[in-house]
């Protein structure tokens, strides 16, 4: 069975290349920039969500 961080890393393989793609179309050093930005960003944010501890009990 596929779970969740398979799920993410299978969407982030699909963002990452829809977004090459589109931002290669354009080509231009500001897009590449954002574009270099936005993917550290979205592949931290991906990484801290998979691997995460799971909260304490407050008992």
């Amino acid at each position: 069975m596929v779970d969740r961080p398979d799920w993410l890393t299978a969407a982030l393989t699909v963002v990452f290349f829809v977004t090459l793609t589109a931002t290669a179309a354009v080509n231009t050093p500001v897009v590449w920039l954002g574009w270099a930005t936005a993917m550290v960003l979205l592949a931290g944010g991906a990484l801290v969500l998979t691997n995460r501890s799971a909260p304490p009990d407050n008992r």
